[in-house]
């Protein structure tokens, strides 16, 4: 088979033919990049996110700046913090001593407390979305969701919403993605104000302590009993950063892809009407199929095989969870929406092993709670474009751009 380059804007907008292709006849595949490889198929998938010792997790996401303007991005960045990896860039046991400061407060018993608050805010804007329209569904429900929720976690005031959208979509548009180069100082700026304004968030609870998760991280590296090392402050700024994108951009992409798989079936919201239970079912086949975090870098420790091909060391892999839930050898029809699926909860969707996503748990509750709320308030959400949906164009974040619909919404009762 010829290189596959990833990077291409017909591969990003319809991956799946050619996904299918190389899980059947070339499942650990060179790519048109020297030294990169994907892999496709589930059980390979699997093998190489549960052996960090032979596939680390060190290996850069993102793209470096064009040539015209790394001067500028270089002096942006030298006024604030140097990246330092925390959570997403670094293995057992350096990755384990950073998510053990935080894993407590994203179990499902831990985040109770939210349960209640995301239903409110899940059932006041589905409550306030206007009847016809058209409206992009994006803006108006699927990214609000998940940036109240995951500020309420941090502990960030309310009126830092508009910011943490704005933080997020920065952090964000370098992962495996190509941006233009007069892109690249605004988003560095932004980061900068992010950081700056975190710094702040946290010297504010060394004052004054706090339940929050800036509080608890704060408490937790001022009274560490491992023998490690307090955090840094870079490393706090680091960490909420990669805290902050994980539980926001992932969950808004999913919550767009759930309205527009019920876009064909509106039967769907009166089948969660009449059983509320069902919204799970439908969360769980869609994170499936929408694979948000579409792939994740892995970087070849040592000479190896995967699939029988040879990966020399230093390789770098890109682990196409959003082929691995597609395969036909593990899911029938494995390209339908099917609620009903027995095994669809089976996906790798929030990853596997020690780098499974923390937050999934949150992520459930959001889109379980935002399908039950969308479901008392609509009969229908219709897509409306007038050309082919766009999704972004990153190998890593995979969403649409946005989400143009007509909402048909329920007869108030009488």
């Amino acid at each position: 088979m010829n290189p596959l380059d990833p990077f291409t804007d017909e591969f990003q907008q319809c991956p799946f033919p050619a996904l299918a292709e190389l899980r059947e006849h070339s499942p650990v595949q060179a790519l048109a990049k020297p030294g990169w490889y994907i892999v496709t198929t589930m059980d390979l998938v699997r093998e190489v996110l549960a052996d960090p010792a032979r596939f680390s997790n060190a290996v850069s996401r993102r793209t470096p700046p064009p040539p015209v303007v790394a001067d500028e991005v270089a002096a942006i960045r030298a006024r604030g913090f140097p990246y330092v990896a925390t959570l997403l860039l670094n293995d057992p046991p350096l990755h384990t001593r950073y998510r053990r400061l935080v894993q407590r407060t994203f179990t499902p018993r831990a985040l109770s407390w939210m349960e209640p608050l995301v239903a409110d805010v899940a059932e006041e804007l589905a409550a306030e979305l206007p009847d016809g329209g058209p409206i992009d569904f994006i803006e108006a429900f699927a990214r609000p969701l998940p940036v109240w929720a995951i500020s309420r976690v941090l502990g960030l005031p309310d009126e830092r919403r508009d910011d943490v959208r704005r933080w997020t979509d920065a952090a964000t548009a370098t992962i495996g993605a190509q941006l233009p180069a007069a892109r690249w100082p605004e988003v560095e700026r932004e980061l900068l104000d992010f950081q700056k304004a975190i710094v702040t968030e946290l010297e504010q609870r060394r004052e004054h302590p706090s339940d929050d998760l800036l509080g608890a991280l704060v408490q937790a590296t001022s009274t560490d009993q491992s023998g490690d090392e307090p955090l840094g402050i870079a490393e706090l700024v680091n960490l909420t950063r990669e805290l902050m994108v994980a539980g926001n951009e992932s969950s808004l992409r999913l919550l767009a892809d759930i309205a527009w798989q019920l876009s064909t079936r509106p039967a769907e919201w009166q089948q969660v009407r009449t059983d509320p239970e069902r919204a799970g079912r439908i969360v769980e086949e869609a994170v499936r199929l929408a694979s948000p975090s579409a792939a994740v870098f892995r970087r070849v420790v040592a000479d190896t095989s995967l699939g029988g091909v040879d990966l020399p060391a230093a390789s770098t892999l890109v682990v196409s969870v959003l082929s691995a839930n597609r395969d036909e050898a593990k899911f029938t029809d494995s390209d339908r929406f099917e609620p009903d699926r027995s095994n669809a909860h089976r996906h790798v969707a929030f990853g596997q092993g020690p780098h499974a996503c923390i937050g999934n748990a949150l992520a459930r509750m959001e889109a379980r709670h935002a399908v039950q709320a969308l479901a008392r308030h609509v009969d229908a959400i219709e897509v409306v474009a007038d050309q082919p949906l766009r999704y972004l164009p990153s190998l890593i974040v995979r969403g649409l751009a946005d989400l143009p619909v007509l909402v048909r919404r329920r007869a108030p009762a009488t």
